[in-house]
Formats: structure tokens, sequence, C-alpha cells
């Protein structure tokens, strides 16, 4: 039976949702008896804004349920045998139960349109302890802040972290996934759980899909909850009302996207020429124009922690060793000589860019 507080599901070439507006949904007003509207006859549970909002940031191609007796997640199948979307006004109120009713529910993020596969956000996924989870979180999460990026840190079910980012309109799937291995890389936080995990589909299946957070019935002390700057849980209102106003634009995300560089690149034929970051490419050039990061503890940023980032990253996309110890080099003197004026100095740069290739290769 439909809803008759929705709208039913709408199609379209174009990588538009079917959930529009900057609030979603506005219930008409007005009408008595028989005729009046919709939202009238559902008084006791139409979708206020947060569930709407919520519905606007996650939504995606397919809806996956929580169903422990088939082992787990599976796509979700309405009564009619079709699988039930996560882009039209009913994935609202699929988001209301999610949200103060259950069952909990996950999105399966991409969706065709126009030939292209597309997604309204990308999740990191965390895996290998609290602490250094964590971290990894937190610190992709920092990096993407300095790109222009806003981004969200879940603690999730298990002794992990989701790193979110929702985007104002669909971006094509292959950005998404480009940019986050980007960010995960600039602070080397290796993880294997970037999503989308697919940048396309076949016929057959949905891909793989991500368990959203805040479901009904999430754990106690803030477990599958976002959690702000200082680790507490964040309220569900606002963080879907902070989402939805910080959600970057597509330029943004381009930049972010443009960074990522292609594992195992052919060596670079520029041995014995003379670098400078305006031959840089890639993560080594954002680097290097980034420079020490200042944190708390060293105002003026750690030199010798952003020289093995340019290292690693000359590494990673297959520039020589003597082109990266002279672009080591000239960053040092610009960045305040922290080995320059040591008579170890290339010492020094050849022991770091052996840790760096260690760290690359292993």
């Amino acid at each position: 039976m439909t809803n008759p507080c929705v709208g039913s599901m709408t199609s379209g070439a174009s990588p538009t949702s079917s959930i529009t507006g900057g609030s979603g949904l506005t219930p008409p007003t007005g009408g008595t008896g028989s005729d009046a509207p919709a939202a009238d006859k559902c008084a006791g549970w139409i979708m206020d804004e947060v569930s709407q909002r919520f519905a606007l940031l996650f939504r995606g191609g397919k809806v996956a349920i929580d169903n422990p007796d088939e082992g787990g997640f599976r796509p979700w199948q309405s009564p009619s045998g079709g699988f039930i979307p996560a882009d039209d006004k009913d994935f609202i109120v699929t988001c209301d139960d999610h949200l103060y009713r259950g069952p909990s529910i996950g999105v399966y993020p991409l969706f065709l349109s126009d030939n292209d596969f597309w997604v309204y956000w990308g999740c990191v996924d965390w895996d290998t302890g609290f602490d250094e989870s964590h971290v990894h979180a937190r610190n992709t999460q920092e990096v993407l802040r300095q790109l222009g990026v806003a981004a969200w840190v879940e603690r999730s079910r298990s002794k992990g972290f989701h790193l979110w980012v929702f985007f104002e309109g669909a971006q094509p799937a292959v950005d998404v996934r480009h940019g986050l291995i980007a960010a995960c890389d600039l602070v080397d936080a290796p993880t294997t759980e970037v999503n989308p995990k697919q940048v396309e589909l076949s016929q057959r299946g949905w891909g793989n899909g991500v368990r959203l957070p805040y479901g009904h019935l999430r754990n106690p002390g803030g477990y599958n909850e976002v959690l702000a700057a200082d680790g507490e849980p964040m309220p569900l209102a606002e963080f879907t009302t902070q989402a939805h106003a910080t959600r970057p634009t597509t330029q943004a995300w381009e930049a972010v996207s443009a960074l990522w560089q292609p594992p195992q690149r052919p060596l670079r034929a520029v041995q014995g020429v003379t670098p400078s970051s305006g031959r840089l490419e890639g993560l080594a050039a954002f680097i290097r124009r980034l420079g020490p990061e200042p944190s708390q503890h060293k105002p003026t940023g750690d030199r010798s922690v952003a020289l093995w980032k340019l290292a690693c990253a000359m590494t990673r996309q297959g520039y020589s060793r003597t082109s990266t110890l002279l672009e080591l080099r000239e960053a040092d003197i610009e960045w305040g000589r922290k080995f320059a004026n040591r008579l170890d100095c290339t010492e020094q740069l050849n022991q770091l860019l052996d840790n760096a290739y260690k760290d690359v290769h292993q």
C-alpha cells in the first residue's frame, strides 16, 4: 500500500534526486475532513526536517536492510518483488523508521544515469583498532578540511571508524573513490575500505553497501553516531543540519580527486634535471605547496614529517631517486634548513628516502 504522506518514485536520465529542496519536503497544509491533505491524515508519524535532511545526505542507489536471519545486510525487496530505491520520497519514510523505530538500513551508493555511475556520498572505513583507526579518521578529516571539504567521523559498531563526505549534487563514482584514496594517502592512513568500492556495476548486483549511522538500535556510548571534534556524540539534528549546510561543491571535490595518482606509476625520465615544485604533480605537488603543517606543539610545523611525506609521495608516483633527493634538498632549504646546514645532510636525506621507500613498498 502506498503511503499517502509521500509521493511515488520518479525516474529520469539526469543524476538529480527526486528528493529536492533545501530542507526536504514541505507537507501541504489546510483542508478538513476527507479532503484534508495527507500530512493531516498521517499526523502521528509525519517526517520531520531531521529525517528529510538525513535522507538527502544518504540517498543513493538501493536500500539494504539488516536481516540477521540471512547473515546481515541484504538488498531490501518490496512486496511486489522490486528492490527499494534510496532516492525517492519513500526513502524519507525509510530513513524515519531507521532513526526512530527500526529496522536499521544501509545504502548501496551507486546509481546509473546517462550511462555513467554516480554517488551522493563517499565513506572510508578503518577497522584496525580504536586508537589507530581514530587517528587515521581524524587525520583524513583534517586534510580534507584544509582542501576545503567538510568530512564527518562516525564511530562504527566494531573497533573502528567511518569517515563520511556528502555532496551538494551527484558526483561521478570514480571521482569520489579517487579523491578519498588521495586524501588517505596524504596522511598515510591506509585502508582497503573506500566506498564506493566499485565505480561501475554489472547488470546483476548493486555493489557494496554501507550501514547508515544513528540507527534506532544503535549501541550506547557513541557507536554508530557521528562524533564532534571533542569526541562526544553529535546530536542527530545538529549533525544533519551542519552536514547539509557544508556539503562541498563539485569544483571543490574535483580539486581533491585530481590529487589521485594510479598505483605503480612508471618511472619518470627526469634524472639529471633539477626539479622544482612546478614540475611535480598530484600528491607530491600538494605536499610541496603545503609544507610543514603547524600543530599545537610545533607552531612552525614538523619539517621532518613534511620531508618524509614528500619522499613517500614521490616514491609512490615513480620519481627517480636522484630527482627525489634533489627535491628533498630544495624543500629542506625552503622550509627552514632542517638538514641543509649539517655536514651529514646528504646522509640524512638518503636515510629518510630509504625509510620512505620501505614504507611504500612493504
